[in-house]
């Protein structure tokens, strides 16, 4: 009998499983084999040149830059969306009646499709008829053109990252502060303890593990951006907002260069999951 029932739940995992193989675990390996050759996607003979790519990644200028780019794009979207969903996340605490429509307000941007949310932000950073330009001048404050200036592009994207990423900060804190035991805060009350030393010392610490969750999830995302920066700067101007997907995606599909763009994608997963395995170790130090 338990035979038949181990059958019966590989059959009913088989198709999912060949898809997994098929379109993940293959293609995951076969990354890793082209990205140690010199192959343009075209010709069937790959030449193989080992560490080649790896070791010209980090004399490669350009792509010191986009790593740069990286960097400043994911922290700033990544600490600031968590900051400011925290922060959203109290107030509606506080708004029982209507949490439920701001949050619905604050999460929508995150179903909202890429390229519908891309050609509303070209139009609201537009220099000239802009919402956002418009509020500026109005105010008598310098309006830049967003996404055309070297030194505005890259605060644009991270802009429309942190509004594109708010939303799920929002719902997990808001799930997070709801499931918080009440009698801690009631033996607060009674210790005549203030509404920021209860944010201090209570909620902050009681949350810490939706912050990590938050912080991990939020900084994979932000690190593998690519849609909206190629809706809106295609990487410009001069390399502005060039973040690593966004170079690799150049370097594999414009100047077929397969197995540099394979040593990007490697490259950037070790990032990942270097990083990652950094914040669950210290996680995990803080909470003994």
């Amino acid at each position: 009998m338990q035979s038949r029932q181990t059958r019966t739940a590989y059959l009913l995992i088989a198709p999912a499983l060949i898809l997994f193989i098929g379109f993940t675990a293959y293609p995951f390996v076969w990354s890793a084999q082209i990205s140690f050759t010199n192959w343009d996607g075209l010709n069937a003979v790959k030449e193989f040149v080992g560490f080649e790519n790896y070791i010209n990644l980090f004399k490669d200028a350009e792509f010191r830059q986009s790593l740069s780019v990286t960097v400043i794009y994911t922290i700033s979207v990544t600490l600031l969306s968590t900051i400011l969903g925290f922060a959203i996340a109290l107030m509606l605490q506080r708004r029982k009646r209507t949490s439920a429509i701001y949050r619905t307000i604050f999460f929508s941007p995150v179903v909202t499709a890429t390229v519908a949310a891309a050609v509303v932000w070209q139009l609201l950073f537009d220099p000239y008829v802009g919402v956002i330009d418009l509020g500026l001048r109005a105010l008598h404050l310098p309006a830049p053109n967003w996404l055309s200036d070297t030194h505005w592009a890259l605060s644009a994207v991270i802009i429309v990252g942190i509004w594109k990423r708010l939303g799920f900060a929002v719902i997990v804190y808001a799930a997070g502060l709801s499931s918080l035991p009440i009698s801690c805060y009631e033996a607060a009350d009674l210790d005549g303890v203030n509404a920021w030393q209860r944010i201090r010392y209570l909620t902050v610490p009681l949350l810490r593990p939706i912050t990590t969750l938050v912080l991990i999830t939020g900084f994979i995302d932000a690190i593998q951006v690519f849609d909206h920066i190629f809706l809106l700067t295609s990487g410009g101007p001069i390399g502005s907002t060039n973040v690593m997907s966004l170079y690799l995606y150049n370097q594999g599909f414009k100047l077929f260069r397969l197995g540099y763009a394979s040593a990007i994608g490697w490259t950037l997963f070790t990032i990942v999951l270097a990083l990652t395995v950094l914040q669950w170790q210290i996680r995990r130090r803080s909470e003994r």
